[in-house]
């Protein structure tokens, strides 16, 4: 009976240190580990400081690219030097620097149509794994992000999404355009809006391309679809691969309305005040991050201030930055959507369109070239 009761009273005592103890022990540890995890970033950061500079490539960032440089380097006083550019063209000469020797690169941040089918397909222009590079406990706490996961765009997790919001198919001068006038894209088949709009070309990547994708893929099918755009190539349409132009022909009236405005342009001159609108179609919209991810590049030249800049731009502070200057909500659910137009807030079944679709934009980019061969000669 003795046996029996001193074999209980240790077993209550183990349960009681099992279920009572264990998170007292955990939290002691986690203090413990505090100081160590202190010591590391404060390292990182001095680290990075020695470094002194970042480059990175991009896309068609806006105020964005100022914003980031800005507050970067009021931060930590390293210098970040970004150079935009259309993801083809910047990427070839990325490529033939790496074929070079030269690696003076440390990230890039563009589309996912340039990541997909420019830099995963390429041999020479290598990715690494972003949650590789992370150590902040902001960053890498699950559920400040949308989804409750890491916003990665591919499986090996090479590519951070960094905003994201439904992408409108069509912008209008509201002085031009009359409510309830355009409702769905077979109405630009009418012979009133014959050379009135604008296409961003969707042979080069970019919203061309996410737009005619879309439509073509998923809203229409590959038959109805490729059958439509032949028709819409009839309207004479005017074409651009100048985003920002074809956001400008709209404002000044060139055009009544442009197919497949970049957001980053098309909200910057939204807040400044131009006759631009976005009419709701009864088409599906898309989402997009724009020129909104982030990959990070091997061998990059400044390792430590990339980790941090990695680090810094996913965290609650450089994400704001960066939502709030390119116009679009940030992945991150801490970051509140202020200044930021509705039309751009995604559904909750609005989400990152997968790496299937993604890849499909280099047949569908073919396809584009193909369709708008007369006016792009």
């Amino acid at each position: 009976m003795k046996k029996f009761f001193s074999g209980n009273v240790l077993l209550i005592i183990g349960l009681f240190l099992l279920f009572f103890m264990q998170p007292l022990l955990a939290v002691a540890a986690a203090k413990t580990d505090q100081p160590a995890a202190k010591a590391d970033w404060d390292k990182l950061v001095a680290d990075a400081k020695k470094e002194g500079k970042l480059v990175i490539y991009a896309g068609p960032l806006g105020k964005a690219r100022p914003a980031l440089m800005n507050a970067f380097r009021q931060k930590y006083g390293i210098s970040l030097d970004i150079i935009m550019g259309r993801g083809e063209e910047i990427l070839a000469k990325m490529e033939g620097e790496r074929r070079a020797g030269l690696y003076e690169v440390d990230a890039g941040i563009h589309g996912m149509t340039t990541f997909f089918n420019s830099v995963k397909p390429n041999a020479t222009i290598k990715t690494v794994s972003i949650p590789s590079l992370l150590v902040l406990p902001e960053v890498l706490d699950l559920s400040k992000w949308r989804g409750g996961k890491l916003p990665l765009a591919d499986a090996e997790g090479h590519l951070a999404v960094l905003v994201l919001g439904p992408a409108p198919h069509l912008l209008i001068n509201t002085e031009l355009v009359k409510p309830g006038e355009i409702t769905s894209h077979y109405d630009l088949l009418e012979p009133k809006w014959r050379g009135k709009f604008a296409v961003n070309d969707p042979s080069l990547g970019g919203a061309g391309t996410e737009w005619f994708t879309y439509v073509v893929t998923k809203v229409m099918g590959i038959e109805k679809g490729t059958a439509y755009m032949k028709q819409l190539v009839k309207q004479d349409p005017g074409i651009t691969r100048d985003q920002r132009l074809l956001t400008e022909w709209v404002a000044r009236g060139k055009y009544a309305a442009a197919l497949a405005p970049d957001k980053a342009t098309s909200a910057e001159l939204v807040r400044a005040g131009a006759p631009l609108a976005y009419p709701d179609l009864k088409e599906p919209r898309p989402t997009s991050s724009g020129p909104g991810n982030l990959m990070v590049f091997d061998k990059a030249p400044h390792p430590n201030a990339i980790k941090l800049f990695t680090n810094w731009l996913l965290s609650k502070e450089g994400a704001a930055v960066y939502s709030q200057a390119h116009g679009l909500p940030s992945t991150r659910l801490d970051v509140p959507p202020e200044g930021i137009d509705p039309v751009f807030i995604p559904k909750p079944s609005e989400n990152i369109l997968g790496e299937e679709y993604q890849k499909s934009k280099g047949a569908m980019r073919k396809l584009a070239t193909e369709v708008f061969r007369d006016l792009t000669r």
